[in-house]
């Protein structure tokens, strides 16, 4: 789906000024198609452009109600254009799409070399009552998505109906900056400039966390640090053969 060009000036405009996407007035939303629900891959499938979405958690576990998830995006796999300003960013909500979507995310950028295409990635803190995550990517113009990734939920809540869900859902992103906390861009350090709050860039932000901890921030690392703000090189690297 083409945006005109006005609509792609006010989306770099906003890029610029805040750091992620406000795009719920700026570019047209996803269009209105048949949910994919979205199986894991191989690892093996993903890399090499043959699946474009891939996840991992922390406890190398299935993705559940109240954990931690990092998905990657492989834009080659659908044939998506990265931006040449944000490259893909991130739309999504729990449960249904407008719990935390609207405002599409620009994703971290994974270079992988010469002979590769970069990936993207983006980190979800999953809501203790979310059942499912809603997804789709975009490059300002065009969509990809949107998929559905189903979460496990506590054993005591497997009988319970949707209404208890969407209604606990509704109490936990209802606190400021909920959704900014449960869907947020992976961890970018430039050292020649001091980092936001949360690793995140937003509007009328002045203040800059200097207590810097060093260790892994990968989430799916077994060496990962939740303290960490600052990669200090100690997370094993990726293998190929990963699945």
């Amino acid at each position: 789906m083409g945006a005109s060009l006005q609509e792609h000036q006010r989306w770099k405009s906003s890029v610029k000024s805040s750091g992620k996407i406000k795009a719920a007035a700026i570019v047209e939303a996803p269009p209105a198609e048949e949910l994919k629900d979205f199986v894991l891959p191989s690892w093996a499938d993903f890399d090499i452009g043959r699946a474009p979405v891939y996840w991992k958690t922390m406890n190398g576990l299935p993705p559940s109600s109240g954990e931690r998830l990092k998905l990657f995006y492989n834009p080659a796999a659908t044939k998506l254009t990265p931006n040449e300003e944000f490259g893909i960013a991130f739309n999504g909500g729990f449960n249904q799409p407008i719990m935390c979507g609207g405002e599409p995310r620009a994703m971290l950028r994974k270079d992988r070399g010469k002979a590769d295409s970069p990936i993207y990635t983006i980190q979800i803190c999953v809501p203790k009552h979310a059942v499912n995550l809603i997804f789709s990517f975009t490059n300002g113009g065009e969509w990809d998505g949107p998929y559905r990734l189903q979460f496990q939920v506590p054993k005591a809540w497997r009988n319970r109906d949707i209404d208890f869900f969407n209604q606990g859902l509704t109490e936990e992103l209802s606190r400021e900056g909920a959704c900014e906390k449960a869907i947020f861009p992976d961890t970018s350090i430039v050292i020649d400039r001091c980092q936001i709050m949360g690793n995140l860039t937003s509007e009328g932000g002045d203040r800059c966390e200097l207590d810097l901890v060093t260790g892994c921030t990968d989430p799916g690392s077994p060496e990962y640090n939740p303290l960490a703000n600052v990669d200090d090189g100690s997370c094993p690297p990726y293998s190929d053969s990963e699945d």
